[in-house]
């Protein structure tokens, strides 16, 4: 039998039970259990107390009582060395547990550690994402709010930003001995006007400023009309806005008024062709046939800012200016661009005499010298119109 299974009997035996026997040799109920259970084993001390208040020996506890004579018996320093290996073994296995337990515990720690450092490093990152976009919340509040304040005094003001303005030709350039001038309108389209809404045009040259009372048309803009721009004066331009009593006044530009600026610059030919303009002249009979040297026909329109090229044409005469030509080539844009700070445009305009030719040629009489003369029209109708004279082959 084991030492728990004698302890059990020699109570059992005694009629005492686990609490009375526990406190009589001063443990718990627990622990008697455990040493009943053979799952802990007591002490030598306690195994002696267990012996005495059993009325058993030691020997008769650890069941080594010999079966017969021959049988040597446990002696009790045999049996306190026994015990003493059993305790010193104990310890062993607990430092060693203890020892893994404490390495394991710092193996633990060091990766707490870790996290706790990765975990102090994100939240500092987040703290300064979130700095960031409350700066710029703020930043963007604050040009919210100076955008909303503008848009009210906008709205107060019948909206004082201008979206666009131009001036036009009211009519064509005129010359005297004073020099040349032009009558000019002055267009100015707000991005909103409040019903209401009054605008004069301050136009100042030199030392001298004129106002203009401006006519405020279906579409939402604005027009001046009556002023005159002088060939080689320099206009300040500005308009007052009128809203609910309260005028505000805002620069438009400035225009330096040159004859160039008037009407569109004709160059035949351009920098990617080379075009001979001429003709042929072949006799039949008694009647002469005239034919061109080169059929197609390409330009460029160089026109002032303001002016919106809407058609270009080129007329073939034989007979001066008397009657209709004799044939009309209609040309396409195929190219435009600005320069000069947009003061300036120019378009690539191409096309053909070649559909409208008679096989023959056209009857020439030779009393005018042949020549192109082309049309440029704007899209306000207005017409310029420039003739170059064709050289004999």
């Amino acid at each position: 039998m084991t030492l728990g299974q004698n302890i059990q009997t020699a109570r059992k035996a005694k009629g005492m039970s686990q609490e009375a026997l526990a406190e009589r040799i001063g443990i718990s109920r627990q622990a008697l259990g455990k040493w009943e259970k053979d799952t802990a084993l007591p002490g030598l001390d306690n195994l002696q107390a267990l012996a005495a208040e059993l009325g058993t020996g030691v020997d008769a506890l650890l069941g080594a009582q010999a079966e017969s004579p021959a049988a040597p018996a446990v002696t009790l320093d045999a049996l306190r060395d026994l015990l003493a290996a059993r305790d010193a073994e104990e310890k062993r296995r607990r430092r060693l547990w203890g020892g893994a337990a404490g390495a394991a515990f710092l193996v633990l720690a060091g990766l707490l550690a870790g996290t706790a450092l990765q975990y102090e490093r994100q939240i500092n990152a987040l703290n300064q994402n979130y700095a960031a976009i409350q700066s710029s919340y703020a930043a963007q509040q604050a040009d919210l709010s100076a955008q909303i304040s503008e848009l009210q005094d906008a709205v107060r003001m019948g909206e004082t930003t201008v979206l666009d303005w131009r001036w036009l030709p009211a009519d064509k350039l005129h010359s005297d001995a004073a020099g040349s001038w032009m009558p000019v309108q002055v267009q100015v389209t707000p991005r909103t006007a409040a019903e209401g809404t009054s605008a004069r045009l301050a136009v100042r040259c030199g030392d001298d400023t004129q106002l203009y009372e401006m006519t405020a048309a279906p579409d939402g803009s604005f027009a001046a009309d009556g002023l005159v721009f002088t060939d080689g004066n320099s206009y300040a331009l500005s308009v007052q806005w009128t809203a609910d009593g309260v005028t505000k006044s805002e620069t438009l530009g400035t225009v330096n008024f040159t004859e160039e600026m008037t009407e569109p610059t004709i160059i035949w030919g351009t920098g990617y062709t080379s075009l001979d303009y001429g003709y042929y002249l072949r006799r039949t009979g008694k009647t002469n046939y005239l034919t061109l040297t080169c059929y197609p026909v390409e330009l460029e329109v160089d026109a002032p800012a303001w002016m919106e090229v809407d058609a270009v044409e080129v007329d073939l005469r034989l007979n001066g200016d008397a009657g209709e030509p004799a044939a009309t080539a209609v040309l396409q844009c195929t190219e435009s661009y600005s320069y000069g700070s947009a003061d300036r445009t120019s378009g690539v305009w191409s096309g053909t005499f070649y559909d409208g030719a008679p096989a023959d040629g056209w009857p020439y009489d030779g009393k005018e010298l042949p020549k192109y003369v082309v049309r440029v029209t704007d899209t306000n109708g207005g017409v310029w119109t420039e003739e170059m004279p064709l050289t004999e082959k």
